[in-house]
């Protein structure tokens, strides 16, 4: 069978980017078909690489696993862009690119000749796409930020995650904003794409990670009352009470929210149609008195007694561990899942199904995340990240540079 091209083949990206957020959107543009080109510095490369995170190290210039899932399949060039040297060099490249795609923020684009009216002076269909912290407009849009502030704290995520009276806000799974955010980022670029194909100029792209934390709580957003004061919540919330804490918000819907388990798991149930399952529910779990108590009868008197079917249900699933429950609620048809870590994720037969995890090309049985998405045929093998820099000469090649002037880079310490 001939293999497709991607829908993106025959598009040119230059990445010019650092750390998760904006490399994980270029990472889908280059699964799509497009060839993707990092601008990293040629010494240091992309500090992604050399990041000491949770008890795992990226190390310089090697295809570790969490660099790798935001690299793969692309080409990277080492190069100083602080210098003219290297300016001048990405201009090449820029001049014959589709895209620019940067993480930098506006004043050190600003120092490198980078900005939009910059580029777009050499490459007039430039789309020109940047991530960054808290948006592009307002008094602090050029200040540093990362997905653990923009997204999980200041975005009010970690927030909306952590149960009332619990001692501390709850932690934040590695990268976990940044690659909510690169979806944005990668459906702007493609929409700019489509935009310009059609006819009109090329538009700037943006995405931030302030922005994917409002997408992420609208329905919270949109919720509340107008005009209510932001001090009416605590920033922080208060430690645990002895005993169970009073009733929460999400105790008002008790057929909606997770449950402790005998062995300390935590099984989810979401029963938002209630009258829908209510009843079967209650057979499952080996509790038909709950169907016949008058304070539950129908789906008003549930939210009327919401406090004590919290307590019943409490009460109930607690006494069966997590493996348990998953056996018993096996035929039941309503939604419910087992709250699984990392690894059960992994393993989980509907992954497996999916293949959500493929193999990387050439490598040692090293398997990576592919898009969140499909378009076409699901690819059998994803293909590996560069070496810092493994491409330089060829690279530079391709754009018609000599020998002589490769040398006369190096002298001038724009590449090694």
């Amino acid at each position: 069978m001939t293999k497709l091209a991607g829908p993106l083949d025959g598009y040119r990206v230059i990445e010019l980017a650092q750390w998760v957020f904006v490399p994980s959107a270029t990472a889908i543009l280059a699964e799509l078909g497009a060839e993707v080109i990092r601008i990293e510095h040629p010494v240091q490369g992309d500090p992604y690489r050399a990041l000491t995170t949770s008890g795992y190290m990226n190390n310089s210039g090697m295809l570790e696993a969490r660099s790798a899932q935001v690299n793969r399949g692309k080409r990277s060039i080492g190069l100083d862009v602080s210098i003219p040297e290297g300016q001048a060099v990405a201009r090449r490249l820029i001049v014959g690119a589709d895209a620019f795609v940067t993480s930098l923020r506006a004043d050190a684009l600003r120092r490198f000749g980078m900005l939009p009216e910059d580029l777009r002076a050499l490459n007039d269909k430039l789309v020109y796409a940047r991530g960054d912290a808290f948006g592009p407009q307002g008094p602090e849009s050029g200040s540093p930020g990362y997905d653990i502030t923009a997204f999980w704290a200041r975005g009010g995520v970690g927030a909306i995650l952590t149960p009332p009276g619990a001692a501390e806000i709850v932690k934040q799974p590695p990268s976990f904003g940044d690659r909510i955010a690169s979806l944005g980022l990668g459906l702007g670029i493609i929409a700019a794409f489509l935009q310009r194909e059609r006819g009109a100029q090329p538009q700037n792209v943006s995405a931030s990670l302030m922005a994917a934390a409002a997408w992420v709580t609208a329905s919270d957003l949109v919720s509340l009352p107008p005009g209510r004061p932001a001090e009416a919540a605590p920033a922080v919330p208060a430690p645990a009470d002895e005993g169970r804490t009073a009733p929460s918000p999400s105790q008002s819907a008790p057929l909606t929210r997770a449950y402790r388990c005998r062995d300390g798991r935590f099984l989810m149930i979401n029963l938002m149609q209630s009258e829908r399952y209510y009843e079967r529910f209650c057979k499952a779990i080996g509790a038909p008195q709950l169907i016949s108590d008058e304070r539950f009868a129908d789906h008003a008197a549930r939210a009327r007694h919401a406090e004590a079917l919290f307590t019943e249900l409490e009460s109930r699933i607690a006494q069966r561990p997590l493996a348990e429950w998953s056996r018993l609620l096996a035929d039941f048809d309503g939604p419910w899942a087992p709250v699984q870590d990392a690894r059960e994720f992994r393993d989980d037969p509907q992954v497996v199904a999916n293949g959500f995890l493929r193999e990387v090309t050439g490598s040692d049985g090293m398997k990576l995340v592919r898009a969140p998405f499909t378009v076409g045929e699901v690819p059998a093998e994803l293909p590996r990240s560069p070496e810092l820099g493994e491409h330089t000469e060829l690279i530079l090649l391709e754009l018609g540079l000599t020998w002589d002037d490769i040398e006369s880079l190096k002298n001038a310490g724009a590449i090694i």
